[in-house]
């Protein structure tokens, strides 16, 4: 993924006229002044989604997969191509793992703040391409989504005052982990309901097929997005 010139994550691509371009290479070309080295094909597409918003236009989202040393090419062509620094401020790897504190690892990525469709894309992706185990993926959806706990604020208070209130704390321990596994389960089970729609909300074609020209021994995902600028004709389901 790239961090955009807005502080927003989203995946290398951009708008398509198609008055003058197909879809490829349209995107190709967009590609070009974002990454510097990579051209995608039909083969490559993935899905598509309406979005939301008095601006509506369909999201087109294409993935292939990359050996590590592809990756390394991209990631140095795209130090040098003409957007860096301007559009986009750098390439991103997304981490798939979850660290022991639960949120330390794709949790953590996915509180980050996306552009439009890119989070709902990159979710999609993760599922029907198998690169995160949907159980996993639950988890850190709803690691996202459970409320933080305020820290104690020492600032303007007394040692006495802070070590009462850690007692306390001490005290209530077994009570609230009791608690938070409770609260923890209700939330892994949203997200399993959420993440099981994710099929739903994408009007997939045909999934890429990993064929033998993809499959390499450390595969590492790579997406990219073509945006109509007008809507299709057909509703999306």
């Amino acid at each position: 993924m790239q961090m955009r010139f807005d502080g927003l994550l989203g995946f290398p691509g951009g708008f398509v006229d198609r008055r003058y371009w197909s879809l490829e290479d349209g995107l190709n070309r967009v590609l070009g002044l974002g990454l510097g080295c990579v051209r995608l094909t039909e083969a490559d597409y993935l899905c598509s989604h309406l979005t939301e918003g008095p601006h509506r236009v369909v999201a087109h989202f294409y993935a292939r997969q990359l050996t590590l040393e592809e990756l390394h090419t991209i990631e140095i062509s795209a130090v040098h191509s003409r957007d860096h620094g301007l559009e986009v401020m750098g390439m991103v790897r997304v981490p798939l793992y979850t660290q022991k504190d639960r949120m330390g690892g794709l949790p953590n990525f996915l509180a980050n703040s996306f552009v439009g469709t890119a989070k709902f894309q990159l979710l999609f992706a993760l599922k029907i391409l198998n690169m995160v185990p949907e159980e996993k993926l639950a988890e850190a959806v709803a690691a996202t989504q459970k409320p933080k706990k305020p820290a104690i604020d020492q600032a303007g208070g007394n040692l006495h005052a802070a070590k009462h209130a850690n007692e306390l704390m001490v005290t209530a321990k077994t009570g609230n982990e009791f608690a938070d596994r409770a609260e923890d389960q209700a939330a892994v089970q949203a997200a399993e309901q959420a993440v099981a729609g994710l099929e739903s909300g994408a009007a997939l074609e045909q999934p890429v097929g990993l064929g033998a020209e993809a499959v390499l021994e450390q595969p590492v995902g790579l997406g990219a997005e073509a945006v109509l600028e007008q809507p299709v004709a057909v509703p999306m389901e």
